[in-house]
């Protein structure tokens, strides 16, 4: 069975390291319980549009806000009372070969 992220007491359970993306695409989904959640992206070589999704049932999902457009960089995103079962990384604009998006995720 998949590790359940949110559900531990420890923060260091409750971290989870996506995928890095490096072409227009997403990050296979992840369970979560929690309803608090951090992002850190780290983008790297210039501009990515990029977005946090969630999912009831994994398959079916949506945005937690509007794409974003970040530079070459360390950024954070914090969301309260967001409801999902699973979270996944979507990248829309990777823009020029090298570009790339990692991101952690955080959440209780």
């Amino acid at each position: 069975m998949a590790r359940v992220i949110g559900l531990s007491g420890e923060l260091s359970d409750n971290i989870h390291a996506f995928s890095t993306l490096t072409a227009n695409g997403s990050t296979d989904a992840i369970e979560v319980q929690s309803t608090l959640f951090t992002f850190q992206h780290v983008m790297t070589g210039g501009n990515v549009t990029f977005k946090e999704q969630g999912s009831l049932d994994g398959t079916n999902c949506y945005d937690l806000s509007d794409a974003k457009t970040k530079g070459t960089g360390t950024f954070c995103d914090h969301y309260d009372k967001i409801m999902a079962k699973y979270i996944r990384m979507t990248v829309t604009n990777i823009g020029t070969n090298g570009n790339t998006l990692t991101t952690t995720l955080a959440c209780t």
